[in-house]
């Protein structure tokens, strides 16, 4: 998201001699005066000093030149020339500095453009055009007198020196003494070849330090000064760790460091505090539309304060909000009359981006604030400007003089980079329009399930809670009764809830179940009795306690103390028959997602204006009446605030509704499902500082100890420019740049000329570069769904179906459709048939029923018939869906065949008839490394027998990775495996006897968990030893505590976000002194070097680990020459390319997944990014479809049915490992096997099995012929 920018001709480079620093002064000599610094443009100090007479020398020749033209127009007539000049008075009236100006003054000074801009722009006075004025006001009539008297100049091309000017230059700038112009040629340098600097200090004739030092405005040098670094799309950009002390010159000295080091450091505090202010006022916008909205007034934007939406609208009556949310309103849709203008449309939507973050920044920040045109041509951004004032936030507020443009430029573009990354695309957008369907939903038509889950809710987050209050007293508010309002009573006992009452009932009863269980098993034993007779009288016990308590005594009950009747057992049931009956009349999951993806559809379509209950039947099947109204209701309130498709990747058109999405989650308690929608600020850290060649110019030329650089070939840097176009001198300033290149090297980069320092000085983060990969035959262009759609349209059977009528493809599809619709009730029908759980019951009954030591033929075989019944339901449903999904895909086809012919027919007309073979796709030849994606193969001089071994690995959240190593013959098993499918089993235990027999089982594996991350690379002693100093430092617990009550994220206007703002920057002080002191500096440096050390050895363990398959193979026979070993194999590992853990919104993890690991093994062996698709879904023995053991289990009082998430059973009778009892295998174990048999299969014949392709037209015939050849040579080798 780094801004691209032309890359900096640099006018010197490092060339790796070992410079010399040249000799110093002693420390008095560093406080040395400006008369003591050479003459010339060596002198940073004269150089400086000289921008602004030369900008006075541009308007004395500007001046002289207007008055001569006025002196021609009236040709020699005084009267015309008395007219022509007070027509020039009366133009000037108008401030405005004359075109040219700036540049002729660059031009005299020999200098860039741009630089006599920035200066200018920050001369400490005023703006450029009331300089012209009062200088035009007090001399214009002297120039017009001399003219007059005849002196006046002859040629309007005035030399550059004061003699040569009717008029000499004001006394204006740092210096009183008279210009004098400098030297247009080169100039002698003053210091040896070397890259250094000296110090100067500030005097009182010293009073303006460096041309770049104040504030610049960002709209005319944004695009000048260059991004962050130039960035090169040709290569990879890595960041690397050192320590500060290994990079930095060691000859500087002693009083130099420490200048150095204190600049640095006050340019990270002045970051920090300038990062906290720019947060403040993008949340500050952001919270400003949930107060009001935009309208319009004599067609000019306006915003106005206006009561936002009410959350309630969109829930049931008399629904409780949670109890932590503080939102009650949200924000309010735009008006659509407000985007009729063109204008006004494109203006709102360039907010948040980055022309209107730096009009942002101009604006609150800059000293000269936004320019009145910038902000008359975005008359939305001004009214949202505008609208803060009542807050206390005016222009110019935050302005930061001591900032240069560079180092605020590096902040902001931080920021805007990671909100650019956040709102890439329209994720957010979608996210919170499913969980917020999906929320209402379920509110509204699953109201019990919807209790259930804010009641565990609750008791999660009492539970998560440190003060339990145990042994204290509270108070209790009770229930407003009849009579009178709401008491509030102590009660040192808490009352005893119905939850309470109902978790002891329930594990009572599941008791009394077990012992009246042994009690028929173990009749003659009285102790069952007594047993089953206490835990009832346990329940009946709490049962009294609980109608008793203070609670329910006070509450209201249309039955009066005297007529209250006993509640007996049968109340109990009624109580539980009343529970199923809501429950059954909540609406099911599925037909929830349905809804969702209904109301979705509606909402989405930008053809249907209003929404009725028409377009809701039309979509949905057997709709019922509660479920449109439902429907109905929310569509109608929510389709305003839904923006056309079109528009829906702009940030500023989705953000009201992200707005109301986030606040109603929160309102219902769904914080999970809550996105965050701009960065959030951090306290409790220093911000790093981002160190350019600028950044550096900037932090050393200002202060009392001003410290002057020089390039490679003696000049000084007397610019932010020059710094710019010499950045290995900058940093070889400061920097030894053997040691940086080092260092990147080490890493397998090159020196990018940037770098990152850390908080606390102790740790630089160098960036570096390295040459792209280049990528096989991989079409860039678009973005990942583009070229998905180009792909499908390219399809040889989506190219088929297009070639035909639109008849006979809506023939087709119609056909198709029904076929559909059939095979979904002979689906329900076979699922109502096939019940893993209930098959599985009843072969246990059967089998507890065997009686040892007899002949139980019958019941044998009345067993093994119910696992017959079992396994042929299962596969009618699996051929079902089969033929279901091969049936959708030919639907899917011709649908997009009929939509999209024109664009067939252009893709195939420009389709290039070069075919690629199996010679240009690259090979992974022996010795090599790197992770590879996209189609590779194994060179011919590989033998994949004895110099390669395979693994697969599997990727997860608690377990991070799961590894299985297997060689050639166990590829070879599973494809011969493929290729001989429907065998009897006679023909099945001669395949497998032609192999191992230890094939049949799968292989061992080695599991990289995440405990093992956090324990081994010291996360988790690192977490503790912190949490101990907090335990040691109450202060800081309490300031912790303060800021989280305190937090932003429960602000609910920008009052409130302004109030908890102002706790946490007094609270910020100390949290960063504790979190950023020494100790912790150097704890979290110890802690990166170990990270990196330890994650090298958990992928070196690995890696053996696949290696050590192979070792006794790798041995020579045992007696003579044994010796002699053979090379030990080369790992080829096949990673699948999902599960990596990156953005999931999975909570309760340690999340240490990622890349980093397949890339670290990149760094040693060959690394193949394998698709996952079905990998854990399918056998490898049959290649049929498997499914989760199921079991049944008394939950809450219920018979319910519950997976084992943890494995796969085959159903598949005709499958091998039913003759051998091995059908259930460990899910983790299975999917990465078939990973690396994927893989493998990728890189001998650039295809997989068909059951692991994504591929509808790959078949079992063509993948067959393709593996032939392979398998006739192993034969014939096993044959010999």
């Amino acid at each position: 998201m780094s801004r691209r920018s032309k890359p900096v001709q640099q006018q010197t480079t490092f060339t790796g001699v070992n410079n010399e620093l040249p000799q110093l002064r002693s420390r008095e000599s560093l406080k040395r005066q400006i008369s003591d610094v050479p003459e010339g443009p060596s002198s940073k100090r004269t150089r400086v000093h000289s921008l602004r007479d030369y900008f006075n020398q541009s308007m004395v020749n500007h001046l002289n030149s207007m008055v001569q033209n006025a002196w021609k127009k009236s040709k020699g007539d005084k009267a015309k020339f008395t007219k022509e000049v007070n027509l020039l008075k009366a133009k000037s009236e108008t401030p405005r500095l004359p075109s040219g100006t700036l540049k002729d003054a660059a031009n005299l000074a020999h200098c860039e453009h741009h630089e006599m801009i920035t200066y200018m722009d920050n001369n400490g006075e005023t703006l450029n055009k009331f300089l012209w004025k009062d200088f035009f006001d007090a001399n214009v009539d002297n120039v017009a007198q001399r003219f007059q008297a005849g002196h006046a100049a002859t040629s309007s091309s005035t030399p550059a020196g004061p003699s040569a000017t009717p008029l000499q230059p004001m006394a204006a700038g740092p210096s009183s003494a008279p210009f004098q112009p400098m030297a247009a040629g080169p100039s002698t340098p003053s210091m040896p070849f070397t890259s250094s600097f000296q110090s100067t200090a500030a005097g009182p004739s010293t009073a303006t330090a460096s041309s770049d030092d104040d504030d610049t405005s960002s709209e005319t040098t944004i695009s000048e000064i260059g991004s962050v670094f130039d960035e090169d799309p040709t290569k990879d950009y890595r960041t690397c760790s050192v320590t500060m002390n290994k990079i930095l010159r060691a000859d500087l000295p002693e009083a130099i460091k420490n200048i150095i080091f204190g600049k640095l450091n006050d340019a990270t505090h002045r970051s920090t505090d300038y990062a906290l202010n720019y947060y403040l006022v993008l949340h500050l916008l952001l919270l400003k539309f949930r107060d009001g909205t935009f309208a319009l007034e004599n067609q000019t934007p306006v915003f106005r304060d206006a009561p936002g939406f009410a959350i309630a609208r969109l829930l049931p009556a008399g629904y409780v909000k949670s109890e932590h949310c503080n939102v009650t309103h949200s924000a309010l849709p735009i008006p659509t009359a407000f985007f009729a203008s063109t204008n006004l449309a494109q203006d709102f939507d360039l907010l948040f981006q980055k022309s209107h973050l730096a009009l942002m920044q101009s604006y609150f920040f800059g000293v000269r604030g936004a320019l009145e045109s910038s902000l008359t041509a975005h008359p939305v951004q001004k009214a949202l400007f505008q609208s803060l004032i009542p807050c206390n936030v005016t222009p110019q507020k935050y302005n930061a003089h001591g900032l240069s443009f560079a180092e605020r430029q590096n902040v902001a573009n931080k920021i805007q980079t990671n909100i650019g990354n956040m709102w890439k695309g329209n994720k957010i957008f979608k996210h919170l329009l499913n969980k917020l369907l999906h929320a209402l939903l379920s509110i509204h038509l699953a109201p019990h399930r919807e209790a259930q889950r804010q009641e565990a809710k609750t008791k999660r987050d009492k539970g998560k809670s440190k003060d339990k209050g145990k042994g204290k007293e509270r108070a209790t508010p009770l229930p407003p009764s009849a009579g009178g309002p709401s008491t509030t009573q102590s009660a040192s006992i808490k009352p005893f809830t119905r939850n309470a009452f109902r978790n002891i009932r329930r594990g009572e009863t599941k008791k009394i179940n077990s012992y009246q269980a042994k009690k028929e098993q173990d009749p003659s034993n009285p102790k069952w009795d007594s047993k089953i007779q206490h835990c009832q009288s346990r329940i009946d016990r709490c049962y009294h306690l609980y109608k008793n308590s203070p609670r329910s005594i006070e509450t209201p009950s249309a039955v009066d103390d005297d007529d209250e009747k006993v509640v007996s057992v049968e109340d109990q049931e009624e109580e539980e028959e009343n529970e199923e009956a809501q429950a059954q009349s909540d609406l099911s999951r599925r037909r929830l997602r349905v809804l969702t993806a209904v109301c979705r559809d509606l909402l989405l379509d930008d053809g249907i204006a209003a929404c009725t209950e028409d377009h809701i039947k039309k979509l949905l099947e057997d709709p019922q009446q509660p479920e449109v109204d439902c429907c109905l209701n929310l569509v109608t309130r929510l389709k305003p605030y839904i923006p056309r498709k079109d528009a829906q990747n702009s940030l500023a058109r989705v953000l009201p509704f992200c707005l109301l999405a986030n606040d109603t989650l929160g309102f219902t308690g769904y914080n999970k499902f809550q996105r965050k929608l701009l960065p959030d600020p951090q306290f409790t850290h220093q911000y790093p500082l981002s160190l350019s060649a600028q950044t550096i110019y900037y932090a050393l030329d200002r202060g009392p100890d001003r410290l002057i650089m020089y390039s490679y070939d003696g000049s000084v840097l007397i610019s932010a420019t020059k710094a710019n176009q010499n950045k290995d001198a900058c940093y070889n300033s400061i920097f030894d740049l053997n040691a940086v290149q080092q260092v990147c090297k080490s890493y397998g980069l090159t020196f990018a000329q940037h770098m990152t320092l850390m908080p606390g000085l102790k740790t630089v983060r160098i960036l570096g570069c390295r040459p792209k990969k280049a990528t096989y035959n991989e079409d860039t262009k678009g973005d990942k769904q583009q070229r998905w759609t180009k792909e499908v349209l390219q399809n040889e059977i989506v190219v088929r179906e297009a070639q035909k009528d639109d008849d006979a493809i809506n023939a087709d599809i119609n056909e198709a459709e029904e076929r559909v619709k059939v095979l979904k009730e002979e689906l329900k029908s076979a699922l109502k048939e096939f019940d893993y759980a209930s098959f599985g019951q009843k072969i246990k009954d059967k089998k507890k029923t065997w009686i040892p030591g007899v002949t139980n033929n019958a019941l044998y075989g009345e067993i093994q018939q119910l696992k017959i019944n079992r396994n042929e339901a299962f596969m009618k449903t699996q051929h079902i869906r089969q033929e279901m999904r091969s049936v959708r895909q030919s639907l899917f086809y011709m649908r997009t065949a009929k939509k999209n012919k024109s664009k067939i027919r252009e893709l195939n007309a420009a389709k290039s008839t070069a075919t690629t073979t199996a010679e240009d796709i690259p090979a992974l030849r022996r010795g090599g490394h790197g992770v590879h994606i996209g189609p590779r193969r194994l060179a011919q001089d590989i033998d994949i027998d004895n110099d390669v071994v395979f693994s697969g690995t599997d990727n997860g959240f608690v377990t991070m990775t799961e590894t299985v190593a297997f060689d050639a013959k166990r590829f070879a098993f599973h494809l011969d495996m493929f290729c001989h499918q429907g065998l009897d089993k006679e023909e099945q235990a001669a395949l497998v006897a032609k192999h191992d027999p230890a094939f049949l089982s799968l292989p061992p594996s080695y599991k990289i968990k995440a405990d093992d991350v956090d324990f081994r690379c010291g996360y988790r002693k690192a977490r503790l030893k912190l949490e101990r100093r907090k335990r040691e430092n109450p202060h800081i617990r309490q300031l912790e505590q303060a800021s989280r009550e305190s937090s932003l994220k429960g602000a609910d206007t920008a009052q409130s976000y302004l109030s908890r703002l102002s706790v946490q920057k007094s609270n910020s002080g100390a949290l960063q002194a504790f979190y950023d002191s020494p100790a912790r500096r150097a704890e979290n440096r110890h802690l990166e070097l170990h990270n990196k050390t330890q994650r090298n050895k958990i992928c070196a363990s690995e890696r053996q680990f696949v290696v050590q398959h192979k070792k006794e193979e790798s041995s020579g026979p045992a007696g003579e020459g044994s010796s002699r070993r053979k090379p030990k194999p080369k790992p080829i590992m096949m990673i699948g390319d999902s599960g990596l853990g990156v953005g999931s919104t999975i909570k309760g993890y340690r999340r240490y997944g990622g890349t980093w690991k397949q890339n670290l093994q990149g760094g040693n062996t060959h690394v193949c990014c394998t698709s996952e698709y079905m990998t854990s879904q399918t056998c490898m023995y049959c290649f049929s479809k498997l499914t989760h053991p199921t079991s049944k289990q008394v939950v809450k009082g219920k018979v319910v049915t519950k997976k084992v998430p943890g494995a796969f059973v085959c159903l598949n009778p005709d499958c091998v490992l039913q003759q051998f009892g091995r059908n259930v295998f460990a899910r983790d174990k299975l999917s990465a096997l078939a990973i690396g048999l994927s893989g493998v299969n990728q890189l001998l014949f650039q295809a997989t099995f068909p059951q692991l392709s994504r591929k509808f037209s790959d078949t079992s015939t063509d993948f067959i012929n393709k593996t032939a050849s392979f398998r006739s040579g192993r034969e014939a080798r096993a044959s010999v």
